[in-house]
């Protein structure tokens, strides 16, 4: 016997519509993955032949309603189940000033579904499903283009919102996917309302690219395309910059940019990160050699670009912080690009790879790792993989408890309170001193711990 349905489910929500004379689709990147088979947890319909009041009424009966997005067409349903989920109505949108809010909106209800989709950024989200009968409805193309992998304007309507150019940027990424010429040209166009954009939104489509992305240099190539690289200097500087062939033939800082982004994605994927994980990756990855533009120069026979990870650290915090990235993810990026030479290191003591993790906080060895996988991941035809050096240095990392984060100091202020001392001022540098010995390995458990404090408060240390 089959289950019965709960009476707030979409089906029932569905078969009201068209009861009352509407007819429901689901549209844009829910039905996009679905014929992608890609998981989305989205669900947004779009309802015809209902006016804002009708429907309102109707999704009452099945939970609370939000109205505070009526006047642009948008309902939000709260079931009862607690899923939120998003009603619109067909609308047209007229550019009446600049940046991505700029639009007035007329709600028409009698338009039909080519007309309304006109309003959609690309073919691909510009699909429709109809929910009572699972009839697909594709009026400019789309899924010819997602076959094709192609990222092609819907309308002229394109060229009146600028975030659209960095949802192509995220997409390109994402679909591992190529702007159309005409696409491009609009992109371009849309140029000059960069800066009015809210850098929230600007952080929204650069995080969807490190996340989401399976080609994440499709993405750059759609910057470096249509011109928008010109916003990030930073960036753009890479390109033309001359490395070693021996140690980089695939080309100059850019190309091998593009490369370790892509390989950066493949570990990602091996490592089923999400979310900050992965973005903490590729921003790594990204801002890796933002120093070598100012550090490269010919030397004894060679390109060399002495000291450019430390070079490259303002100028990643500068494009981190533009693009609106948060603060906890700027301060682990930036210490993954400080250290990500440190292949280059023979040594793997346990008193350097205690140090080295001190350093990194509050990233880890193991991101470091990742990233430094990622770096020689991007210099093809040269293999993959990790050099011995960095296998011992993880290995050692291991051993030591470090992988994950620093060194716990042993020694803390109540073992000198225990001791019958007050918390006095000088309590920091005798801790500091016991925390340095920890790291060179003078001790290692509590006791030994409280064994050197003893000592070194006797000697006068």
């Amino acid at each position: 016997m089959q289950a019965e349905q709960p009476k707030d489910s979409l089906d029932n929500i569905v078969r009201a519509i068209a009861e009352a004379g509407g007819v429901a689709y689901q549209v844009g990147g829910c039905v996009r993955d679905q014929i992608l088979g890609i998981p989305n947890k989205d669900i947004d319909i779009e309802v015809f032949h209902l006016d804002a009041i009708g429907l309102s009424r109707l999704l009452s009966r099945f939970g609370r309603v939000n109205e505070v997005g009526v006047s642009f067409g948008v309902i939000k349903l709260q079931p009862h189940r607690g899923i939120e989920i998003d009603f619109t109505l067909p609308r047209r949108e007229s550019k009446v000033g600049r940046g991505h809010r700029g639009f007035q909106v007329e709600v028409d209800h009698t338009m039909t579904v080519a007309e309304a989709s006109l309003r959609r950024d690309f073919t691909m989200n510009a699909i429709y499903r109809n929910l009572h009968d699972g009839h697909l409805h594709d009026p400019h193309g789309g899924i010819r283009d997602l076959r094709n992998r192609t990222l092609r304007a819907t309308s002229e309507h394109f060229s009146e919102d600028p975030l659209r150019v960095l949802r192509g940027m995220q997409f390109a990424g994402r679909f591992d996917a190529e702007l159309t010429t005409e696409t491009l040209e609009m992109c371009r166009s849309l140029s000059n309302e960069y800066a009015s954009l809210a850098v929230e939104r600007v952080w929204t489509e650069w995080f969807k690219w490190a996340t989401k992305s399976s080609r994440p240099s499709k993405g750059l190539f759609a910057l470096q395309d249509c011109g928008w690289i010109e916003h990030y200097p930073e960036l753009k500087a890479l390109q033309g910059v001359q490395q070693d062939p021996l140690w980089h033939p695939e080309g100059d800082v850019w190309v091998h940019t593009l490369h370790v982004c892509d390989a950066a994605a493949r570990v990602a994927d091996r490592e089923q990160l999400v979310d900050e994980d992965r973005a903490i990756l590729m921003f790594s990855a990204l801002c890796h050699d933002l120093g070598k533009p100012a550090t490269t120069q010919f030397m004894e026979g060679r390109w060399r670009s002495p000291g450019h990870s430390e070079a490259g650290l303002p100028l990643v915090e500068s494009f981190l912080s533009r693009i609106g990235c948060p603060r906890s993810i700027i301060e682990i990026v930036l210490p993954l690009v400080a250290e990500h030479l440190v292949y280059l290191q023979a040594e793997a003591s346990p008193r350097t790879v205690r140090r080295l993790a001190v350093r990194l906080g509050p990233a880890s060895i193991v991101q470091l790792v990742r990233l430094v996988e990622a770096d020689l991941g991007g210099r093809p035809p040269l293999p993959d993989g990790l050099p011995d050096s960095v296998c011992r240095l993880l290995l050692q990392a291991e051993f030591v408890n470090v992988t994950r984060a620093k060194p716990v100091r042993i020694v803390q202020g109540r073992h000198l309170i225990a001791l019958g001392h007050p918390p006095a001022k000088w309590f920091s540098d005798v801790l500091e001193a016991c925390y340095q010995a920890q790291l060179d390995g003078l001790f290692e458990s509590e006791e030994s711990g409280i064994r050197f404090l003893k000592q070194a408060m006797q000697n006068g240390t």
